[in-house]
């Protein structure tokens, strides 16, 4: 398959993921700290069937250690993601989102020796701006909200672009199904790791598990193997096609998240609340485009 559907594709399945998620902690999971160990198991079980499928592939002591601990990152900033999604509108916390290529480009800047050119650094303000701004119209311009969405945020877009820069020590030599399978099992690692050593997260699965109806808890383990899906699409993109043109694609995620926010508030009003007013859609377009010209910029 052609590069570019896939680094369309990856966004616009990413977006499908991000309203399920607010779906889910609005309605069906009311505390959120539940929700990264259902992606645990789903990682777990996910990993093994892509590994099985793919032939039993190994990969050597190092990349493997990087490859899991990638995974590891990944779900270790989930309860942040799904904190902020709790109090988000949806669309917001995808403009947020977009702050992970500018945390990519400053770790690459130490850990792979790149150099930031003015170009970057304009790029990097640009989209620094965008989810600032992103954040402060979200909470009708209460600085408190800065504080809290937009740094949480940050922290969780930190340690998925450390992710994403890691993997790159892996990705060279081996094929992205091997990949996708070892970092699914990280997930699942650093998914017990956080059920073990945080009460508060074990308590809350336990707690909800017990609760949550059974079309929900469908929804809960679809929505996660949708997820799988995403990154599998968006790594077959990585191999096939420039990881930088891949990357400013995946901008486009901003735009998909004003139309789906505007057909689901539209259609289904009592679940998804999304701010559809014509000056809000305006506002938030703008800064779509915005996010996006940064994201050129950077790559």
């Amino acid at each position: 398959m052609n590069w570019v559907l896939l680094a369309l594709l990856a966004p616009a399945v990413f977006t499908i993921v991000n309203f399920i998620d607010k779906y889910l902690v609005s309605d069906a999971v009311k505390d959120y700290k539940a929700m990264p160990i259902y992606g645990t198991i789903v990682g777990l079980v996910g990993g093994t069937i892509i590994w099985l499928a793919s032939g039993f592939p190994t990969l050597d002591p190092r990349s493997a250690a990087i490859v899991l601990f990638t995974g590891m990152l990944t779900i270790w900033g989930v309860p942040l993601y799904f904190k902020v999604m709790a109090k988000e509108e949806t669309t917001t916390v995808i403009i947020l989102l977009q702050t992970i290529p500018v945390m990519s480009l400053i770790l690459s800047y130490f850990l792979l020796n790149e150099t930031i050119t003015v170009k970057q650094f304009i790029g990097f303000t640009i989209i620094l701006f965008s989810a600032a701004t992103a954040s402060v119209n979200s909470s009708k311009g209460k600085l408190f909200s800065i504080s809290s969405s937009f740094a949480l945020t940050l922290i969780y877009c930190f340690m998925w672009a450390l992710a994403s820069v890691l993997i790159k020590f892996a990705f060279e030599a081996n094929t992205f199904s091997v990949i996708l399978s070892y970092e699914s099992w990280g997930l699942g690692l650093g998914g017990i790791i956080l059920f073990v050593l945080f009460p508060s997260i074990r308590n809350a699965f336990l707690k909800n598990v017990k609760k949550v109806k059974k079309p929900a808890l469908s929804f809960i383990f679809a929505n996660e193997v949708i997820f799988v899906l995403a990154k599998g699409i968006t790594f077959l993109a990585y191999s096939l096609g420039p990881v930088a043109l891949v990357s400013v694609l995946g901008g486009t995620q901003v735009f998909f998240g004003l139309i789906y926010g505007f057909i689901l508030t539209t259609l289904f009003p009592k679940l998804f609340k999304e701010d559809i007013s014509k000056k809000t859609l305006i506002r938030k377009s703008a800064l779509a485009c915005l996010v996006v010209i940064g994201i050129i910029l950077i790559s």
